[in-house]
C-alpha cells in the first residue's frame, strides 16, 4: 500500500466523521463556518451538498497523487472534525 492510499483512507474517514459532526452540530443550532458550504446549504440539504462536495475532494486527492497533499488534507481534517466535536459538546 503506497503512503498516498493510506492517506486517502483515513481522509475518506475523515471526510465521513465531518459529515457526522457538522450535521450534528447544525441539529443542535449552530451554524456553518465556511462561507461556501453556509452558502450552498441555502440551496440544497446539507448533506447532499456535503457528499458531492467531499466526493470531489476524494477524486481530486486520488488524481494528484500527491502523498505530502493528502497528508496535509488529513492533518486539517482532523483539526476540522475536532473542532466540530469540541462544538458539539459545548452545548451539552
Amino acid at each position: 500500500m503506497t503512503a498516498n492510499t493510506l492517506f486517502l483512507l483515513i481522509f475518506v474517514v475523515l471526510q465521513v466523521l465531518d459529515i457526522w459532526t457538522t450535521l450534528t452540530a447544525l441539529k443542535m443550532g449552530h451554524r456553518e463556518m465556511n462561507p461556501v458550504l453556509a452558502k450552498a446549504f441555502t440551496y440544497a440539504e446539507p448533506l447532499a451538498v456535503m457528499v458531492v462536495i467531499k466526493l470531489a475532494g476524494v477524486w481530486a486527492l486520488w488524481w494528484a497523487d500527491m502523498y505530502w497533499l493528502t497528508g496535509l488534507m488529513c492533518a486539517m481534517y482532523l483539526w476540522v472534525v475536532n473542532n466540530n466535536l469540541d462544538v458539539i459538546q459545548s452545548k451539552k
